[in-house]
């Protein structure tokens, strides 16, 4: 039968009938290739045949090639595969014209039909079935990258156009951003362009679900009051899995069930991908990889300056550089000095050297691979900036100015988040009161610059409460006077208007809400582990001329946060605290 269809499609004389002018036959064996009924052992047949005369398929066969491209040959028999693949390599490598429609339809079997939403579950037969496919496309992708010089520099944007959108289902998103991954095992020179690709997709993913709409969608609605304050029910040690009052557990939180939320859910899924390929290239054999996670940590950095960094209000793809950080403590030291010299560079824009502020911040708080003494370092280093700039700057000063000093503030309100977090710590080392003392916290807290007024209430109000248990400076006057003093902020030069003007920064590593990556992160991650006492000791000596905080202030009230961890300092979407009621 083979013989018989080789001499009857015999491609030599249909090209020369084609060129004059019969079309006939050649027309007939287009449509025998297309036909979906064909035998694979005819299919492969035709396949040798044309393998055998690629060389004759110039532009004026265009027709034949693009059948040839629709072809469903991935899922076919095994020796109809070898055979595609055997041809494709041969197509491109002798006519470079059909490079780009080749990569464009391997690319688009990344992204499997067989899935029309999120409703439809995929069951294991069919997750094997597309592994399959998967691995005989990459088998020839890899061929062609190997074989065709500048063939990458085609793929990337192809890759780029050819990404799912983000109404695709969960699925898709998932086979996609899996099989991106799987190039850079053979194409490593594109492997931080290919992170930068996937981290942009998880951005647009993330600014969609933001934390109070997942809290929200998971369920939490009647645990979220607009006004919160500590809660007392809080576990110290995250390594284990107790239960807080309010139910929720640490087994809940690493749990693999899907979010309801549907982009926080197609964002889990790709950050679980993202953290297990980091664990893969970071680890082998249970050991730290240590020139492999260099590598992988420096073009991770690109994509964090170009994508992440600038990127306000994202709650969850920036974990991805805090696990970095915890692979081995230099990259951790690295990633927190590119943050610091980013804001001593006082020609860094005034928002990025904020953020980057608050990236160390929240990094030195949360992160429990971070030893107290990196932390009392990088305390020193800011505080040392902070008395410099006010030896620079205090004397000319008359009112607090966020719009002018707004790095300042920042550095302050990280210096201040920090302490609040590592306190207990750095109290529990020989010298750590003395070292504390050495800040000089009373010289920042009266300049006449006033941080106490422009940074978070809660910060403020918890740091007051520490440096005044262990007398390293004395706040409750100045919040008071700040409480009932309304400073004049001009607008456009039209005038002035009585308005507190507060910080306007966030701590970017506040509680991780998904689920299924969650695994990663919970382990790493710190909660507050303060005393609730500190902060009750307070209203017993307050200072005779200060109102009665029980006719004041707001009674608390115990949040659940669902499965999310409780935390004294939890505030949402910044800084990580939890909300309190300014009261002025």
């Amino acid at each position: 039968m083979s013989a018989e269809i080789s001499e009857k499609f015999d491609l030599k004389t249909l090209f020369h009938q084609y060129r004059r002018g019969s079309h006939k036959d050649y027309d007939l064996f287009l449509n025998i290739l297309s036909d979906l009924q064909t035998k694979s052992e005819d299919l492969r047949v035709y396949l040798r045949t044309i393998k055998d005369n690629v060389t004759e398929l110039s532009r004026e066969f265009e027709d034949l090639v693009a059948v040839l491209l629709k072809l469903d040959w991935a899922s076919r028999d095994v020796c109809v595969v070898r055979e595609y693949q055997s041809l494709l390599l041969g197509l491109v490598c002798a006519h470079t014209y059909y490079l780009r429609a080749s990569l464009r339809m391997l690319v688009k079997y990344f992204s499997p039909p067989i899935v029309k939403s999120d409703t439809e579950e995929v069951s294991d037969e069919i997750r094997q079935r597309q592994e399959a496919v998967f691995l005989n496309v990459h088998m020839v992708l890899k061929a062609i990258l190997d074989s065709v010089p500048m063939s990458s520099t085609i793929l990337m944007p192809l890759l780029h156009d050819l990404f799912p959108y983000i109404g695709k289902p969960v699925f898709v998103q998932e086979c996609f951003v899996r099989n991106l991954l799987q190039i850079t095992s053979y194409l490593p020179n594109g492997r931080q362009k290919i992170l930068e690709l996937i981290t942009d997709r998880m951005l647009k993913l993330d600014v969609r679900a933001p934390r109070q709409n997942i809290q929200e969608s998971e369920g939490d609605e009647e645990d979220m009051e607009e006004d919160i304050v500590f809660d007392i029910d809080i576990e110290q040690d995250l390594t284990r899995d107790l239960d807080n009052r309010d139910g929720s557990t640490y087994d809940k939180k690493c749990s693999d069930k899907p979010m309801t939320h549907r982009e926080a859910n197609i964002l889990d899924v790709c950050m679980q991908l993202t953290l297990t390929y980091i664990s893969n290239v970071c680890y082998s054999k249970g050991e730290c990889d240590w020139e492999a996670t260099k590598k992988l940590y420096r073009e991770m950095l690109l994509v964090f300056d170009r994508l992440i960094l600038p990127t306000h209000a994202s709650c969850h793809v920036q974990f991805i550089l805090f696990y970095l950080c915890s692979t081995k403590t230099p990259i951790c030291e690295g990633f927190i000095d590119y943050l610091w010299k980013k804001v001593q560079n006082p020609n860094t824009e005034s928002v990025f050297r904020q953020a980057a502020v608050g990236y160390i911040g929240s990094l030195l708080a949360r992160a429990m691979f971070v030893p107290v003494s990196t932390v009392t370092a990088c305390l020193d280093l800011m505080c040392q900036w902070v008395h410099l700039y006010l030896d620079s700057t205090s004397e000319d000063v008359v009112n607090a100015d966020v719009n002018h000093h707004g790095p300042f503030y920042c550095v302050c309100q990280a210096v201040f988040y920090v302490f609040v977090f590592r306190s207990k710590e750095i109290f529990e080392t020989k010298k750590g009161h003395k070292w504390a003392e050495s800040l000089n916290f009373q010289r920042i807290v009266t300049s006449r610059l006033n941080p106490l007024r422009i940074c978070l209430p809660v910060i403020v109000k918890t740091f007051s409460s520490i440096t005044r248990m262990h007398q390293l400076a004395f706040c409750d006057t100045i919040i008071e006077r700040n409480k009932r003093c309304i400073l004049p902020v001009t607008s456009n030069g039209l005038g002035s208007s009585s308005v507190v003007t507060t910080l306007d920064s966030y701590f970017p590593f506040d509680p991780y809400l998904l689920n299924r990556s969650g695994r990663f992160i919970i382990p790493l991650y710190r909660e507050y582990q303060g005393c609730i006492e500190e902060d009750q000791e307070l209203s017993n000596d307050e200072d005779d001329f200060l109102p009665d905080e029980s006719s004041s202030t707001v009674e608390p009230q115990s949040v659940s946060l669902g499965k999310t961890p409780t935390d004294f300092l939890h505030y949402g979407i910044s800084p990580g605290f939890k909300h309190v009621q300014d009261i002025t």
